[in-house]
């Protein structure tokens, strides 16, 4: 399958790119302002980035936010990463930069899977993290 992020995007979709990523508008926006960075480089995963592609991609991420506050009076916005098997077939590692607004229901159709014996492991194994 053709990755769209690799093959589809316009010169004219490109609202700014830098030496390794590139912000698009999402196509089918969760809310008004709704942006994709993608990689430029086809990874499926953000372990994959280098830490000079962390570095960048925190910076966009920083100077966006900066951004919806100031034209878009915006109350927050939710960084969500897509990565592996989880993406939409035909792309690659992007992460969305969302809008939010209080009351705006971004949560309310979200379904929450129950997994009490695994999340005690994950648990412990995150508090192992700071050691």
């Amino acid at each position: 399958m053709t990755c769209i992020f690799c093959h589809s995007i316009t010169a004219a979709q490109i609202l700014t790119e830098t030496a390794r990523f590139k912000v698009v508008f999402d196509i089918d926006p969760i809310q008004q302002g709704h942006v994709l960075i993608l990689s430029k480089e086809h990874l499926m995963d953000l372990r994959e980035l280098s830490e000079l592609q962390l570095l960048e991609l925190h910076n966009i991420e920083k100077a966006i936010i900066t951004i919806f506050e100031q034209e878009l009076l915006v109350d927050g916005v939710s960084v969500i990463q897509n990565n592996g098997a989880i993406m939409d077939e035909g792309t690659h590692f992007h992460v969305h930069l969302v809008p939010r607004y209080k009351g705006d229901n971004f949560w309310t159709h979200q379904i929450v899977n129950q997994k009490e014996a695994a999340l005690e492991t994950v648990k412990l194994r995150i508090k192992r993290l700071a050691k």
